[in-house]
C-alpha cells in the first residue's frame, strides 16, 4: 500500500503566464506596472539615480535602464516563488517520493543547524519538490514528516558558499511510529551550477599547515600558480602575484559581500582567516553575477550562535628552529650577503608570532547573535634582495559581526573589520620590480603604515511566497602611508638590479562606497523549473595619490651595469585625484529543463564612468605657477553587455555523473587607477633624459642631461584615444564531475581563455609605422660584454625614422594591434570532504599560454612595451605573443588517527619553473631599448616542490572544551629552488633573486571553549 489514495490530487504546474489568462489580463498587468513606474514615489527613485550618477546624459540612461528592469522584476515578482543562493549562502532542494517513486506533496521538511537561527520549515509541493533558500554555510539536519509514513532524518548535509545541495528523500508507509536515520549522503556534485571553484570551511582553515592568509589559500587551490612561495609565513603581509588558467588580474575579492578589491588585481586588505566560517575561491565559469573574469573570492565571517563559544590560536617560531639551504652554486652565481648576514642566511625567518582570539554567542537566543575576533602577527623574515636585516611585518586585525532576526522572514546583519599593516622596510623601486630590485640599504625601502577597513549593513528576507531579496551597503577603504627611511641620492641599475639611496615620500587614499542587491525568484512550469536571480550594484570609487616629495633632490640616476645611462627629474609635491562610477545589473536563470538537464542562461550590463575632480598642480621645476585642471565628469564611459551560458547534463540520472559546459564573455573593470595613465595631473610628474656624466663624479650636474627620452604629467603629454574600446576575456569551459564515493568528488576538464582589445599607454609621437630603419644590434651574450666568446647572433631591429626623432613624447592610452592572447588549460581535481576521519584536496593542471600584455615577468623586463607597440617588441616572439607551458600539482588533507586524538595534515605544492629567455639593453636613436635575446622558454627557472606537515594532538576538557597542541614542519625536504632569477645580460645574469626559505619548525596551541 503506497498511500496514494490519501494524497490530494496533483496540481498541474502553471506557466509563467497561465494559458488560461487572457490577453486582457496580461495587458492589465503591464498597465498596472507602467502606472507604478509613473507614480511620484517611483519617479523620485529614478531622479535619485540621476542625481547619484552626477551626469545628465548618464542619468537619463540610468533612469531608462532602471525603469525597464523594474518592470521586468515586478512582473516576475507577482508570478514566482523565491529560491536563493546569495553571496554568502548556499541552498538545499530536492524531491520527496514514496517507495514506488510516486511524488509526495504535503510533506513537512524541517531544517536545523547550529548555523541557523531557530528551525526553518518547508512543505513539498504538488510535484514533491521542496527548497530552502539562503542557507548559511554549515552542517545541517533535514527531517521529513507526513502522517502515516515513517519519519526520515537526514544528517550531515554540508552546505558551502554558492553550493546547492540536492537531497531527495523516500518515505515508506508505517503502521507504527518509526524513524529512519540517513547519514553520509551529502551530495558532492552540484547538478545545477557550472562554476568552477573550491571552498574552505572553518575546520579546514584551522587544520592545514599554512600561514592562514588569502594567498596561502590560493596556493592550495587548483589551477592557481603563485609568484612567491610561502614557507611558514615568510611572505605574510605582502601581496603576491598569481596566475589562474593562464591569466592574472581582474579579480573580485569580497568580505561579507562587500567588494574589497585593491584596484583590479589584488586583495585590498589582510583579513583574519581565523574569524571566517568559510572562504570560497571561484576560478572560472562564473555566472552573470560576476562582472570580471578573474578569481572571485568570498570571505564569510563566523556569526555566533545559541551557545557561547570561543577560540584561541597561537603559533610561534624563530631562527633557531630553521635550517639553511642556500648552496655554494647559488652563492657563486652572485647571491649577496650584507649587514652582518652571511649569504646562507638571507632567506631565513628570524621570528614568527601569530595570536588569534575569537568569541561568539547570543544576546537573545535565535534573535540576536554576535561574533568578534582579534588577530596579531609579527613576522621578521630575511630576503635575498634585501641582504641588510630582517624585514619586519606587523599585522593587526579587528572584526565584529552582529546578526539580528527582525522577524521570522527578515534578518539584519552588521559587520565591520579594521586591519593594520606596519612594514618599516617595504621594498619598492621606480624602475625595477619589487621582487627583482636588490635593496642595498634600509634607506632604499619605504616605512609603510597601512590601515584598511570594511563596513557593511545588510537586510535580507522573504518578501512573500514569491520573492527573496537582499540588499547591502557599505564601504571599503584604506589610507596607505609610505615614509622615508634615510638619506642619499637615488640610483637604480636596470642591468644588475642594484638600488642605492633613499626612497620617495608618498601616500595613497582609496574609498569605495557601494550598494548591492539581489532578488531571487522561482517558478515550476510545464517547460521546467526556473530559478531566476536579478541583481544590481553601484560603486563610487575614489583614489588619490599624494606625492609629498620625489626622491632626494627629486632625482633618480639610471645606471646600466654601473655605467650612467639616464637621469629622471621629478616635480613634487603633487596630489592626483581620480574617480570611477560603476553600475552593474544582471539576470541569471537556472532553468531545470528536466531531471537531468539544467541550463544557466544569463547576461549582465555594466557601465563604467571614469571622472576627474577639479585639481591643482603646484608650481615647480616645469611650471613657474600653479596649474589648475578643470573637473571632467566623463573621461571614459564604457557601456557593456556580456552574455553567459552554461549547461549541465546528469549522465546517469542519479546526480553522481554530471557533464558541464559554460561560455562567458567578461568585460574588464578599468578601475579608478586606470586614470593615472590619462590624468593630465599625473600622480608622478617626471622627465627622463639621456645622461652623460661629463666629469665622471657619478652624480648628475646641471648641463649633463641630454635628449628627452620620456615624460609624465602635463596637458600636452597625457591623452586618451577617443575611440578606446574596453578589454575583455572570452572563456569556454567543459568539465565532467563524478562522485567517486560518498563525500568524494572528482572533476576533470578544459578551460580556454582568450583576451581581446587590450590597451596600453604608448608614445603616440612614435607610432609603429615610424620604426622603419633596419639596424643590426649585437648581442653581448650572458656576460654583457661584446667581443667575448659567449656573444650571441646579432638581432635585426628597427630604429626610428629620422623624421620622428626628437619629438616631444605624447603618452596616449589606446588599443594596440596584435595584443590578443590565448590560454589553454587541462585540469583534474579530487575533493574528499571530512568523513571516516580523512579529507583530501588534490589537483593537477597543465596550461599552454600564448601570452601578451606583459612588459615583465616576475619583475624581469623583457621588452619596452607591454603590448607590441614597435617592431622591436616582437623580436623572438610569435608576432608579439610569448609561447610557453606550465604545470602544477596540489595536495592537502587531514587524517584523524585512531590513537590518542592525534591528527596529521600534509600539504604538497609543486609548480614547474617559469620559462624565460635572456634579455639585454642596447641604445638606439630614441633611447635605451630592452631586447629579448632568445624566445621565452629557451631556459626555465627551477621547479618548486614544497612539502609541509602538521601533527596535532587534541584532548577534550569537559563536554564543550578541547585543547590542541600542534607541531608544523614547512619545506620538509629543505628544498632550495630559486623562485626568481636575473634574466638580463651582465655581471648579474642568472643571479638568484629569491630562494625558497629552508625547512622551518613551528609549535602552536589551539583552544576551543
Amino acid at each position: 500500500m503506497s498511500g496514494e489514495a490519501d494524497r490530494p490530487p496533483r496540481q498541474r504546474r502553471q506557466l509563467w503566464i497561465s494559458p488560461q489568462s487572457s490577453i486582457d489580463d496580461g495587458a492589465t498587468l503591464v498597465a498596472r506596472y507602467a502606472h507604478l513606474i509613473a507614480s511620484p514615489s517611483c519617479q523620485q527613485t529614478l531622479s535619485f539615480l540621476s542625481f547619484i550618477d552626477g551626469n545628465q546624459t548618464g542619468g537619463v540612461f540610468m533612469r531608462r535602464t532602471f525603469g525597464l528592469a523594474l518592470l521586468f522584476v515586478l512582473t516576475f515578482t507577482s508570478l514566482s516563488f523565491a529560491q536563493a543562493v546569495t553571496s554568502g549562502t548556499g541552498a538545499i532542494n530536492g524531491k520527496v517520493t514514496d517507495n514506488t517513486q510516486a511524488v509526495m506533496p504535503g510533506v513537512t521538511i524541517s531544517l536545523t543547524s547550529p548555523s541557523l537561527m531557530g528551525v526553518r520549515s518547508a512543505v513539498s509541493d504538488a510535484d514533491g519538490l521542496y527548497r530552502f533558500t539562503a542557507v548559511p554555510p554549515g552542517d545541517y539536519v533535514l527531517l521529513f514528516e507526513l502522517a502515516g509514513f515513517s519519519t526520515v532524518r537526514n544528517e550531515g548535509i554540508r552546505v558551502s558558499l554558492g553550493f546547492t545541495a540536492t537531497v531527495n528523500a523516500e518515505l515508506k508507509v508505517a503502521s507504527l511510529s518509526e524513524s529512519i536515520v540517513v547519514t553520509g549522503q551529502s551530495p558532492v556534485v552540484d547538478t545545477s551550477a557550472t562554476q568552477i571553484g573550491n571552498s574552505f570551511d572553518a575546520k579546514q582553515l584551522a587544520a592545514l599547515p599554512t600561514s592562514r592568509d588569502y594567498f596561502s589559500l590560493l596556493a592550495g587551490s587548483p589551477a592557481v600558480q603563485m609568484s612567491r612561495i610561502d614557507v611558514g609565513g615568510s611572505t605574510n603581509g605582502t601581496q603576491q602575484g598569481f596566475v589562474v588558467y593562464g591569466t592574472t588580474g581582474q579579480v573580485r575579492a569580497n568580505i561579507e559581500g562587500i567588494n574589497a578589491t585593491e584596484a583590479t588585481g589584488a586583495f585590498g586588505n589582510y583579513p583574519d582567516v581565523g574569524a571566517m566560517e568559510e572562504v570560497q575561491i571561484n576560478t572560472a565559469a562564473h555566472s552573470a553575477e560576476a562582472s570580471t573574469p578573474g578569481v572571485q573570492s568570498q570571505f564569510i565571517s563566523k556569526s555566533g550562535g545559541n551557545q557561547f563559544r570561543g577560540t584561541f590560536f597561537g603559533g610561534y617560531s624563530n631562527e633557531s628552529w630553521q635550517a639553511t639551504n642556500i648552496d655554494a652554486d647559488q652563492i657563486a652565481r652572485g647571491l649577496l650577503g650584507g649587514g652582518g648576514l652571511l649569504p646562507t642566511d638571507v632567506n631565513r625567518l628570524s621570528a614568527y608570532q601569530d595570536e588569534n582570539v575569537g568569541l561568539g554567542g547570543y544576546l537573545a537566543k535565535d534573535r540576536l547573535w554576535y561574533y568578534g575576533s582579534y588577530r596579531h602577527q609579527d613576522i621578521k623574515a630575511r630576503f635575498v634582495n634585501f641582504p641588510v636585516k630582517p624585514q619586519q611585518t606587523i599585522l593587526n586585525n579587528y572584526s565584529a559581526k552582529f546578526t539580528y532576526n527582525l522577524s521570522q522572514n527578515n534578518k539584519f546583519i552588521a559587520y565591520t573589520q579594521l586591519s593594520q599593516k606596519r612594514q618599516p622596510q617595504r621594498f619598492d623601486s621606480f624602475l625595477l620590480g619589487v621582487d627583482t630590485g636588490i635593496n642595498t640599504s634600509e634607506a632604499t625601502t619605504w616605512n609603510q603604515n597601512f590601515w584598511a577597513w570594511v563596513h557593511k549593513a545588510e537586510w535580507n528576507g522573504v518578501l512573500s511566497d514569491n520573492a527573496f531579496a537582499e540588499i547591502r551597503g557599505g564601504q571599503y577603504g584604506y589610507d596607505w602611508t609610505n615614509g622615508v627611511n634615510g638619506t642619499g641620492l637615488r640610483y637604480e641599475d636596470i642591468s644588475n638590479n642594484l638600488i642605492y639611496g633613499r626612497n620617495r615620500n608618498w601616500k595613497r587614499e582609496r574609498r569605495r562606497n557601494q550598494v548591492l542587491g539581489t532578488l531571487s525568484l522561482f517558478r515550476s512550469t510545464d517547460f521546467g523549473d526556473h530559478n531566476l536571480k536579478i541583481g544590481g550594484e553601484i560603486f563610487q570609487e575614489s583614489v588619490n595619490d599624494i606625492y609629498l616629495d620625489g626622491y632626494e633632490e627629486d632625482l633618480v640616476h639610471v645606471m646600466q651595469n654601473g655605467v650612467p645611462l639616464d637621469i629622471i627629474f621629478f616635480q613634487a609635491p603633487n596630489v592626483s585625484q581620480n574617480g570611477l562610477w560603476t553600475y552593474g545589473t544582471f539576470i541569471n536563470d537556472t532553468w531545470r529543463i528536466s531531471d537531468r538537464v539544467t541550463a544557466n542562461v544569463g547576461g549582465r550590463f555594466d557601465r563604467y564612468r571614469a571622472f576627474l575632480p577639479g585639481q591643482e598642480h603646484a608650481a615647480g621645476r616645469y611650471n613657474p605657477s600653479v596649474i589648475t585642471f578643470a573637473a571632467k565628469d566623463n573621461v571614459v564611459d564604457f557601456n557593456l553587455f556580456a552574455p553567459r551560458l552554461g549547461m549541465t547534463f546528469d549522465v546517469t540520472g542519479n546526480g553522481k555523473n554530471v557533464m558541464k559546459v559554460n561560455y562567458g564573455k567578461y568585460w574588464w573593470n578599468p578601475g579608478a587607477d586606470f586614470l593615472f595613465n590619462v590624468n593630465e595631473n599625473s600622480n608622478a610628474w617626471w622627465r627622463r633624459h639621456r645622461w652623460t656624466d661629463a666629469n665622471r663624479d657619478g652624480r648628475w650636474n646641471e648641463g649633463e642631461q641630454g635628449a628627452l627620452v620620456s615624460s609624465r604629467g602635463g596637458a600636452a603629454i597625457e591623452s586618451l584615444d577617443p575611440n578606446l574600446e574596453n578589454s575583455r576575456t572570452d572563456e569556454i569551459a567543459a568539465f565532467f564531475e563524478h562522485e567517486l564515493m560518498a563525500n568524494f568528488g572528482v572533476r576533470t576538464g578544459y578551460v580556454w581563455r582568450g583576451v581581446r582589445n587590450q590597451y596600453a599607454r604608448i608614445n603616440a609621437a612614435q607610432p609603429y609605422s615610424a620604426f622603419t630603419v633596419p639596424v643590426q644590434v649585437p648581442d653581448p651574450g650572458p656576460d654583457g660584454r661584446l667581443g667575448t666568446a659567449d656573444d650571441g647572433a646579432a638581432l635585426t631591429a628597427y630604429d626610428l625614422d629620422p623624421a620622428f626623432r626628437g619629438r616631444t613624447p605624447i603618452n596616449m592610452t589606446t588599443n594596440v594591434a596584435g595584443g590578443d592572447a590565448s590560454y589553454h588549460t587541462f585540469e583534474i581535481t579530487g575533493t574528499k570532504r571530512m568523513s571516516n576521519d580523512w579529507s583530501l584536496l588534490a589537483s593537477y593542471g597543465y596550461t599552454k599560454s600564448f601570452d601578451n600584455g606583459q612588459t615583465a615577468f616576475l619583475g624581469n623586463t623583457v621588452r619596452q612595451n607591454a603590448l607590441p607597440a614597435t617592431p622591436n617588441d616582437k623580436i623572438n616572439t610569435a608576432e608579439g605573443r610569448y609561447e610557453y607551458s606550465r604545470q602544477n600539482v596540489k595536495l592537502s588533507g587531514t587524517w584523524n588517527s585512531p590513537w590518542w586524538g592525534i591528527s596529521v595534515s600534509p600539504m604538497l605544492r609543486y609548480q614547474q619553473g617559469f620559462p624565460f629567455g635572456r634579455t639585454f639593453a642596447a641604445t638606439l636613436s630614441y633611447g635605451s631599448v630592452r631586447f629579448l635575446a632568445e624566445p621565452l622558454g629557451t631556459r626555465r627557472q627551477d621547479a618548486i616542490t614544497i612539502a609541509d606537515i602538521r601533527i596535532e594532538k587534541t584532548a577534550k576538557v569537559g563536554a564543550r572544551r578541547d585543547i590542541s597542541v600542534f607541531f608544523d614542519i614547512y619545506n620538509l625536504t629543505n628544498d632550495n629552488p630559486a623562485q626568481n632569477l636575473q634574466w638580463s645580460s651582465g655581471t648579474a645574469f642568472d643571479r638568484p633573486l629569491s630562494i625558497v626559505p629552508p625547512r622551518l619548525a613551528r609549535i602552536g596551541l589551539k583552544l576551543n571553549f
